[in-house]
C-alpha cells in the first residue's frame, strides 16, 4: 500500500512554476483509501455580456514543464511522506523538500517532465496528468525546435548603400557595401534556454543595370567597403558597380535626354538580398550548432538618377582665369 501511496504522490506532486495563470489547488492525503490527490479549484470560463467565454486567451489546456515536489518529515524515509504541494515553499516547517530530478551527464542537458491540465465539459480544469518523465537532452535534441525558431526568426534587413552623390555618373566604379553583422534571439526550447544566431553570409546587389554588358547583378560573401579620404581611387577589385550604358532614349523605360542633350535614366533602385545562416547553442556554453536552411532579407536603396558626363572645350580655367 506504502508503495501504491508513494506512487501516486510521485505522479500527482507537481511545482506549477509557469507563465501561464495557475488556478488555486487544494492538495490531501485519504488515510482510508491510502491515496493522495491535487484538485484544481479555478475556472477556464468567465460569464461575459453574451454568455460563458474563455477566462484568457492563453491555450485552453495548459501545459508546464516542472519536476514533482514532495513533502518529508526531517529526517525520515520517502515511505513516510506527510503530503504533496503544489508551489515552491508551500512544505510546512519541520519538513524536508525533495524533488524528483534526474542526474545529467557533461553536455547533456535536464528536461522537466511535462504536465498538461486539461478543460473539462464544464470548463473547470482537471487534475494534472504527467506526460512524459523527467529525461537528459542533447543539443541534437534540440535541432529540430532550434530550426523552427529560426525560421520564424524576424531579421532586421541591413542597410544598403551605394556611394556616391546624385546624379551618378557612366563609367565611375560606385562602392556598394552594408553593414550586416549577426543577430540573436534568446528563447527557450523544451525547457532550456537557447541562443539563436543569424549571420550574414552572402550578399546579392542587383544594381537595376539592364543596359550594361556587366549586367545587374553581383553576389559576393563580402559585406563591401565605404571610400575614405586617403584611399585609392575604386576599381573593379571592389564591391561596387560602373553603370556603362542608359539605354536609348524614348525606347528604354526611364531614359530620356534633356535640353542640353545629355542622356540620363532615372528612378534606379539598387537593392541588396542578404543571406543568413543559422547556429544555436544552450545559454552559457560556447559550442554553436549549425542550423539547415537559409533566409534571405531584402534592403532597398532610394531612387537615384544616372546620367553621361559630356566633355566639350572652354576658354575658362576651374579658377576663371580666360586661356583663349
Amino acid at each position: 500500500m506504502r508503495s501504491h501511496l508513494l506512487a501516486s504522490m510521485l505522479t500527482l506532486a507537481i511545482t506549477l512554476a509557469s507563465s501561464l495563470p495557475v488556478p488555486d489547488y487544494t492538495a490531501g492525503l485519504d488515510d482510508g483509501k491510502d491515496e493522495a490527490g491535487v484538485g484544481a479549484t479555478s475556472n477556464a470560463w468567465k460569464q461575459g455580456p453574451d454568455g460563458r467565454e474563455p477566462a484568457n486567451d492563453e491555450p485552453r489546456d495548459r501545459y508546464v514543464r516542472t519536476d514533482g515536489v514532495t513533502c518529508a518529515e526531517l529526517g525520515a524515509d520517502l515511505d513516510s511522506l506527510s503530503g504533496i504541494v503544489t508551489a515552491p515553499g508551500a512544505c510546512p516547517e519541520g519538513t524536508d523538500i525533495a524533488e524528483i530530478t534526474v542526474p545529467c551527464e557533461d553536455g547533456e542537458y535536464a528536461l522537466d517532465a511535462l504536465w498538461v491540465q486539461r478543460v473539462q465539459a464544464d470548463g473547470s480544469y482537471g487534475d494534472p496528468e504527467q506526460l512524459t518523465d523527467d529525461e537528459c537532452i542533447t543539443p541534437a535534441d534540440l535541432a529540430t525546435e532550434a530550426r523552427r525558431e529560426f525560421k520564424t526568426m524576424k531579421i532586421t534587413a541591413p542597410v544598403a548603400t551605394v556611394q556616391g552623390n546624385p546624379p551618378m555618373i557612366v563609367n565611375v566604379h560606385y562602392p556598394a557595401y552594408t553593414t550586416a553583422a549577426p543577430q540573436d534571439r534568446t528563447v527557450t526550447l523544451l525547457g532550456v534556454p537557447v541562443v539563436i544566431r543569424a549571420e550574414p553570409t552572402e550578399f546579392t546587389w542587383d544594381f537595376d543595370d539592364p543596359h550594361s554588358p556587366a549586367g545587374t547583378t553581383l553576389t559576393t560573401t563580402d559585406p563591401g567597403r565605404p571610400w575614405r579620404e586617403g584611399d585609392p581611387t575604386p576599381d573593379h577589385s571592389w564591391v561596387g558597380h560602373t553603370y556603362s550604358r542608359l539605354g536609348t532614349p524614348d525606347q528604354d523605360p526611364g531614359t530620356a535626354v534633356d535640353d542640353k542633350g545629355n542622356t540620363y535614366r532615372t528612378g534606379v533602385t539598387v537593392s541588396l538580398t542578404t543571406t543568413w545562416q543559422g547556429r544555436f547553442r544552450v545559454q552559457g556554453t560556447s559550442t554553436w550548432t549549425d542550423i539547415p536552411g537559409t533566409i534571405t532579407t531584402t534592403s532597398t536603396t532610394d531612387p537615384t538618377t544616372v546620367t553621361e558626363a559630356r566633355t566639350r572645350l572652354v576658354c575658362d580655367d576651374l579658377e576663371g582665369t580666360s586661356t583663349c
